[in-house]
């Protein structure tokens, strides 16, 4: 298998390019701690020989931090693509530095985006090559000859931003996701999985087991508004679908030997537009809104393997599952996901744009508290003017708020008031023909 591919990429080594023509540059963006470690090695050895063997320039960069690779999507510059060897999160994080640019609509024309899928978790790769989903290394192979055989389309991606009112730290600093966003009792019992290493394959059911007795995150409490998608109306204006006009070029000064040079026909991208003036869609802009109480709230891109088809019109899919779950319903459901299965039944919505608010949860009073409230009640002897300083101390104390956690493909942010927005078509990835 591995030989056909290197023989396919040789034959793009080989070929000839016009005279005057560039090379083909690319940017690799490496996690060398992707999969446990594991990931540097497959991408060393089933990957990086399908990019030399192709003939392109091929510079890998190793991140060493988190956070890193957005920084470097931040500046890059000279190259004619960027490739993300690593997981889901390592993809969030270069795209989320891809966008935050200033000039972010035309670097993510500039700078399509491929993503090698060594790390532990590769959702976004198992969508865009669905028949290669359960090879690993084949998966892999495919990711990579994608990027040579230069198979390019649009991509939808989440944009996730932390509302003003729920903490001045944090507003403005948006996220940008192109799998998911999961929060509830799954989401923390995949989360410790690495925690029972010790029980070697059965790790994953022994989280789920233990899991279930521990503090999870059992009651997605919120507030949830949103808006449903539209194809386009008179309200929204819809999508602008320009068609793309040869035009002609205005004469050059040229030299004798510009005639052996291929010529490139400039385009006018000022085409006509769809009219969406007579098309009305009442339910267009309209903010509904539904209290939730759920065990799990799960948001998915088109990008997803779980996305339910067709995405007409473009939207993203809100999962809200069930209110309350049984011990033995919910080891059961971990272990049919470990086997990419469910029959847990969740309520579907489709959206375009969404807010949610979730409830603060406040944790039961710690043993400290309880003794300061027991020493309170000893000193009703006291003068009464102690009495009342002690009221006072008493009333002072806080109880801490639970901590809970989402999961946006698959790296930990805390919960809080956020709101999520389709972009469709936003940047460019490597795919198949």
């Amino acid at each position: 298998m591995l030989k056909s591919y290197c023989e396919e990429a040789r034959r793009y080594g080989e070929e000839r390019l016009p005279v005057g023509a560039p090379m083909r540059q690319l940017t690799v963006i490496l996690n060398p701690v992707s999969n446990g470690g594991k990931g540097k090695t497959e991408f060393e050895d089933y990957c990086a020989p399908l990019l030399y063997l192709s003939g392109m320039k091929v510079s890998v960069v190793k991140t060493e931090s988190v956070g890193e690779a957005r920084k470097l999507m931040e500046v890059m510059d000279n190259t004619d693509g960027i490739i993300v060897a690593g997981g889901d999160g390592a993809l969030s994080e270069a795209i989320t530095g891809l966008l935050r640019r200033p000039d972010n609509v035309s670097a993510a024309q500039r700078f399509p985006v491929g993503i090698i899928p060594v790390g532990k978790k590769n959702n976004v790769a198992k969508s865009i090559f669905k028949e290669f989903k359960d090879d690993r290394i084949q998966l892999m192979a495919e990711a990579t000859m994608a990027i040579v055989r230069d198979f390019k389309r649009p991509v939808d991606v989440m944009q996730l931003q932390v509302l003003a009112g729920d903490s001045e730290e944090s507003a403005g600093k948006t996220i940008f996701a192109a799998g998911e966003l999961k929060w509830g009792a799954f989401r923390d019992a995949e989360e410790r999985i690495g925690k029972y290493w010790i029980w070697g394959p059965l790790r994953t059911y022994a989280a789920y087991v233990f899991g279930a007795f521990k503090d999870l995150t059992w009651s997605c409490n919120a507030l949830f508004r949103y808006q449903s998608p539209c194809s386009g109306c008179n309200r929204c204006q819809g999508v602008k679908k320009t068609v793309v006009l040869p035009t002609s070029q205005q004469p050059q000064q040229t030299r004798w030997w510009h005639a052996f040079v291929p010529k490139t026909p400039s385009i006018n991208s000022s085409g006509p537009v769809e009219d969406y003036s007579q098309i009305d869609n009442a339910d267009c802009g309209v903010w509904h809104e539904k209290e939730i109480s759920s065990i799990e709230f799960l948001t998915l891109t088109a990008n997803h393997p779980k996305f339910v088809e067709p995405n007409q019109p473009k939207h993203l899919e809100v999962n809200i599952g069930p209110k309350e779950l049984g011990v033995f319903e919910f080891i059961k459901e971990g272990w049919l996901r470990y086997h990419d299965t469910t029959e847990m039944e969740s309520e579907k919505i489709l959206v375009r744009e969404f807010e949610l608010i979730p409830e603060k949860t406040i944790s039961p009073p710690t043993a400290e508290v309880e003794k300061e409230t027991e020493l309170t009640e000893k000193e009703t002897e006291k003068t009464e003017k102690e009495t009342e300083k002690t009221e006072k101390e008493t009333e002072i104390v806080k109880e801490p708020e639970i901590e809970k956690w989402y999961s946006i493909d698959n790296d930990s942010y805390e919960v809080k008031s956020i709101r999520a927005t389709l972009l469709p078509d936003a940047i460019k990835m490597f795919c198949q023909s």
